[in-house]
């Protein structure tokens, strides 16, 4: 009950923000039943075709002024709403603040610490976390095709022109390919799905065959028998890629329970909203994160120098990253698409 009353409670305050961001830019005699009435449409579409391109580009939109650049721009925008003789200053400076302080190297690495930490604590808090239990599957998980995905635009550094795919999710196979050598010298001979999600139109790939030879070129270099490979393209963000992998075990026959089912690839970041929509799905997941940004910490505390005080574009593009997994979070929650963090 405390829980779907949070979620009502979200609903609204997320719809008092979208109204109030409206209200700022179009004029309320132009708020018509019909503005009224594209604003329902899109919640429905939102709710029953999730996985929609147009819904995720709407989403987009909408949660622009909720980032940290998208908050600078609009106050800014907001504080010249009566002219540059007339500028509103405590907007100017809000932005300003918003800006740097989003944009300092220091403040990223701190934002991006406090994210990877919770799945520290997740996998320090077994008896052994280096060992890893055997597992029917081992998933690794791609870079998101919908631009709600925080992951998105991080597939525009290829490590390969013919394929599209990036370094890391290079490295990530060859990490699962490890992890799978390891399991079957204890005895277990698991499947490895990866997720690579659907490439048509996906720059620098033709289609999903072509996507998945190549997936699977990559898989068999790292050591994974063809026999044991299984390429998913269907899933379209991280909740269908979950419900299409919960498919693919059941499909096979591999029961899924509160156990650990899976070994669990991904990026450290999308890892806790990971592991939750698994749990809601009735699967349990060992995780091994990769792409973590935890160097910039030693012993629990922040290593910086002066130059972590210079705002930066990387710095600013690290913070957005970690704002936009909170916001995605916040949607996964809203949705009910996250399990039970008690249960996890």
């Amino acid at each position: 009950m405390f829980e779907l009353l949070t979620r009502i409670l979200l609903w609204l305050l997320v719809g008092t923000i979208v109204w109030y961001v409206f209200i700022q830019f179009i004029p309320r005699t132009y708020l018509t039943w019909l503005g009224g009435l594209i604003i329902f449409a899109f919640v429905i579409l939102a709710f029953f075709e999730p996985g929609s391109r147009v819904v995720s580009s709407v989403w987009s939109i909408l949660s622009f002024p909720l980032k940290p650049l998208g908050l600078a721009i609009f106050l800014l925008l907001s504080a010249l709403r009566e002219g540059t003789k007339k500028v509103a200053a405590n907007q100017v400076v809000a932005a300003l603040i918003i800006l740097f302080l989003s944009s300092m190297p220091i403040v990223a690495y701190w934002l991006a610490g406090q994210a990877e930490g919770a799945i520290v604590d997740i996998r320090d808090s077994r008896v052994n976390p280096s060992v890893i239990p055997a597992v029917p599957a081992i998933v690794v998980f791609g870079e998101g095709i919908s631009p709600a995905d925080p992951s998105f635009r991080s597939r525009v550094q290829v490590g390969n022109a013919d394929t599209g795919f990036n370094n890391s999710m290079t490295s990530r196979i060859f990490y699962a390919g490890a992890l799978y050598n390891e399991q079957v010298a204890a005895g277990n001979n698991p499947l490895v799905i990866i997720s690579i999600g659907p490439q048509l139109n996906a720059p620098g790939v033709l289609d999903d065959q072509s996507a998945a030879q190549a997936i699977g070129q990559i898989a068999l270099a790292a050591g994974i028998p063809i026999e044991d490979i299984l390429i998913e393209t269907e899933g379209v963000d991280l909740y269908s890629t979950a419900v299409e992998i919960v498919n693919a075990l059941n499909s096979r026959g591999i029961a899924t329970g509160t156990n650990a089912d899976i070994l669990l690839i991904a990026p450290i970041l999308n890892t806790s909203r990971a592991v939750s929509t698994f749990a809601s799905l009735g699967v349990g997941a060992v995780t091994r994160p990769t792409d973590q940004f935890a160097f910039q910490l030693n012993g629990g505390q922040l290593v910086a120098n002066i130059a972590d005080l210079l705002p930066s574009v990387d710095a600013l593009t690290l913070t957005t990253r970690v704002v936009e997994e909170y916001l995605t979070a916040v949607y996964y929650f809203l949705r009910g698409w996250l399990g039970n963090p008690m249960m996890i």
